[in-house]
């Protein structure tokens, strides 16, 4: 049996898309605080304890930006949908 090796990756600070009293945004820990990012807005709220109950966290920002430049390579949503083997 063979063993498979635990490879640990330390990347810093990670950002996830998530919600917060119902704006969209990215939700980060760049040192001791964690902040929420409206981009819209372009406001930075610093989150405490109170404001978790008001936060929805969705999924990482890098895997969902790799699978959003993948899809557009392949030509976008429409032709990939369109090409798929019935």
């Amino acid at each position: 049996m063979l063993n498979v090796p635990e490879v640990s990756t330390t990347r810093n600070p990670q950002a996830y898309h998530c919600t917060f009293h119902g704006l969209s945004g990215i939700l980060t820990k760049p040192a001791d605080r964690v902040l929420f990012l409206e981009p819209e807005s372009v406001a930075v709220v610093t989150l405490t304890e109170a404001d978790y109950p008001a936060l929805v966290v969705l999924g990482e920002v890098a895997p969902a930006m790799a699978q959003y430049v993948a899809d557009m390579a392949a030509g976008g949503y429409a032709a990939i949908a369109c090409a798929r083997q019935n």
